[in-house]
């Protein structure tokens, strides 16, 4: 065997350690995703129970639509919807809680004052069947933009960047 076998060898062993670890976490707990938002606590319970408002910050992932008291459509693309019952716990909690008997996907918000009065920490835990790898980036991505949002009224897009990529964002 030469060197360079050898070397093809030890490479495709680490490659395969690396991938039985993250299947392993991505597959095993639910994502979670934080992020600081220097904003009072009131203002980001609110932007999160806003259908109007979150619709905007998933921009061209979804669309959220009030479909009751306490119920929100999230439509991914033209053929996946999630229908969702949106639950309020005073300002601390809010979750997402699949509308169907048998649904297995939530999304808990959890909100607490951070430190030194810099704002309000945003917790996200996803119950989904998708990827947590996947999952836990979209939910990075959302937390993200909101915290655009609020903190300076815009949400990031390249839309006037001629950069010649089919999405706004």
């Amino acid at each position: 065997m030469s060197v360079i076998d050898s070397a093809r060898q030890h490479a495709k062993h680490l490659v395969a350690k690396a991938a039985e670890k993250v299947t392993d976490h991505a597959g095993a707990d639910s994502p979670v995703q934080a992020v600081t938002i220097g904003r009072p606590r009131p203002e980001v319970v609110a932007l999160f129970t806003d259908p109007d408002r979150l619709s905007r910050v998933f921009g061209d992932v979804a669309a959220v639509e009030s479909i009751g008291p306490d119920r929100q459509r999230w439509t991914f693309g033209s053929d996946t919807a999630w229908e969702c019952v949106v639950g309020v716990d005073d300002d601390s909690h809010v979750r997402f809680v699949d509308a169907r008997p048998d649904g297995t996907t939530s999304v808990a918000l959890t909100f607490r004052d951070a430190p030194s009065d810099r704002g309000t920490e945003v917790i996200a835990r996803l119950s989904t069947p998708g990827p947590g790898a996947l999952t836990g980036a979209l939910a990075f991505k959302v937390l993200y933009r909101a915290r655009a949002l609020l903190m300076t009224g815009e949400i990031p897009t390249i839309v006037r960047n001629p950069s010649a990529r089919a999405s706004a964002r």
